[in-house]
């Protein structure tokens, strides 16, 4: 009887649909989207639990931390505590309230399995989450920690999941729960190797802001190749293809002037640089100084606004920092390059050697060369790999390339088993707090890269300082300026380009402002 009535509903449902006119989007993606656990990371698409799921704080289209399911908070003043007071009138999916109690089962779930999320320096500085009372939590750190904001605003693990979801031990690395969260979006459907769908949540706290004209239905469509996706949407299978890894640059190139839809291209979401291994033994020219001064001068040696003209065609810019120039205050890259480059093209000329240059790793640098490591399934690094070996030969610099299948080209960065090779920044909201902590965390690229530096230990200690000063306190711009100063000023990062996110549409859609947080695809401002 009881299928027999869902039946009827799910018939009902479906003929009001067509009768009325639901508004649905189908958008192609390269894979379904996962089974959205909130805490969950591989499988589980970050654009999809962002809408589903939401944070006490969230990103705006420029990057900064504002109020979500939190309306406001105060930071003590010693950087131990932050006290948040919640947004009345929120509901999950269910129709459950969003209030205190359940802010604290997800924190209680999310501190369970720590280890699962130590990628997040919160997660091991949490001290306690209590209640106040139904709409207030005061959060304790054990100690200082300036990327809190940040990392609350991250998708995951710190969003919330409706009380009645979660199992009796609390943990969601061992079970996959009903997806029910407060966020614009739930997940109502899933066909492997085929389509999701996400329906309107009819308790969404904030429908009104966009006057509810936003789509009914998200129809995700696993379409993986993206010469299929651009058919499909040519073809009229589908609506939107959005996110810079679905849309290959000659696709979104060959789009841009085709009148029936249109082309969008965020402002800058992260920096691609070139990373110089300062554990290489190729690269140990001799002591600190004569080590910056030959990654230094060998970046000096790439033409980077040839680079990013060739490779991206003037769709992105030429990156002057490592992170974000707001954040510092030196903006020219790599400084004194010219310096250094004149000092290593006097080094292969055998002119001028200083004592302490090992003559050996001169040697090699003509002879049996240097490596740029690159990840083979990335059309955009080959082509960057290619010129920045034609420019280095140019100079007298022997390089080698080597492709390497994703998963193993990660596994070399972590390992510093490279001399050179990519590296991308990870953009709001991770930059620049979340970016430098994982500095000091074995498992990262920068970890690897930065290995070798003699002044490792002095670097580490600016880098901590930075992470255990409050925000708000007077010194902490100071301090920041100091640590992203030693990193520019160590040689090991050559900035090269600016990311953008990339979308293409049908122009019968309305409403698509593109902001600097990757993993966003904002449905619930989009309409017809």
């Amino acid at each position: 009887m009881c299928g027999y009535v869902v039946r009827i509903l799910f018939l009902v449902s479906f003929t009001l649909g067509v009768l009325y006119g639901k508004n649905t989007l189908i958008m192609a993606v390269s894979s379904n989207i996962g089974v959205m656990n909130p805490q969950g990371y591989q499988g589980n698409a970050m654009f999809a639990q962002n809408s589903i799921y939401e944070g006490l704080v969230s990103v705006d289209k420029q990057g900064r931390i504002i109020p979500h399911l939190a309306t406001s908070w105060q930071i003590s003043k010693d950087g131990l505590s932050y006290t948040f007071i919640l947004r009345k009138g929120v509901r999950f999916s269910n129709g459950e309230v969003f209030n205190a109690d359940a802010v604290l089962i997800n924190f209680e779930s999310i501190l369970k399995n720590k280890v699962r999320h130590s990628w997040s320096g919160l997660v091991g500085h949490i001290e306690s989450v209590k209640k106040l009372d139904d709409y207030s939590i005061k959060l304790t750190l054990k100690a200082p920690y300036s990327p809190t904001l940040n990392e609350l605003a991250v998708v995951r693990p710190f969003r919330f999941l409706a009380p009645s979801a979660f199992p009796k031990d609390l943990d969601l690395i061992k079970y996959n729960p009903k997806p029910i969260g407060t966020g614009a979006y739930m997940l109502v459907d899933s066909k492997l190797g085929i389509s999701d769908a996400l329906q309107k949540n009819p308790h969404y706290w904030d429908a009104e802001r966009y006057n509810g004209i936003y789509y009914d239905e998200i129809v995700l469509k696993v379409i993986f190749d993206p010469n299929a996706k651009l058919a499909a949407l040519k073809s009229g299978q589908i609506d939107l293809i959005y996110g810079n890894d679905q849309i290959p640059l000659e696709i979104f190139k060959s789009m841009q002037n085709d009148k029936k839809f249109a082309a969008y291209m965020s402002l800058p979401l992260s920096t691609t640089s070139l990373v110089f291994n300062s554990s290489s033994h190729n690269l140990k020219l001799g002591d600190f100084t004569l080590n910056q001064k030959l990654r230094k001068g060998l970046g000096s040696m790439i033409d980077k606004q040839k680079l990013v003209l060739a490779v991206y065609g003037g769709l992105q810019e030429v990156a002057e920092c490592f992170m974000s120039c707001e954040y510092q205050a030196n903006k020219t890259g790599q400084g004194n390059g010219a310096d250094s480059k004149a000092f290593v093209l006097s080094l292969l000329n055998k002119e001028n050697i200083p004592s302490g240059v090992n003559p050996a790793v001169l040697e090699n640098l003509t002879q049996k060369g240097i490596e740029i490591l690159f990840s083979g399934d990335n059309p955009a690094h080959k082509m960057m790999a290619e010129i920045l070996q034609s420019d280095l030969q140019k100079a007298g610099i022997k390089v080698r390339l080597r492709a390497s299948e994703s998963s193993m080209y990660q596994n070399r960065l972590l390992k510093g088993q490279f001399d050179l090779a990519f590296s991308e920044t990870w953009g709001a909201p991770y930059e620049p707090l979340s970016v430098l902590h994982s500095m000091l965390v074995l498992g990262h690229i920068d970890f690897s890269a930065q290995s070798g530096l003699e002044n490792k230990p002095l670097l580490e200690k600016a880098l901590r300082d930075v992470i255990a000063t409050n925000t708000e306190s007077k010194d902490f711009k100071s301090k920041l300026s100091k640590a992203l100063a030693m990193l520019e000023n160590s040689g090991v990062y050559l900035p090269l380009t600016l990311q953008k996110n990339k979308a293409i549409a049908h122009k019968k859609i309305k409403g698509i402002q593109m902001g600097v947080v990757g993993y966003e695809v904002p449905f619930w401002e989009m309409y017809e």
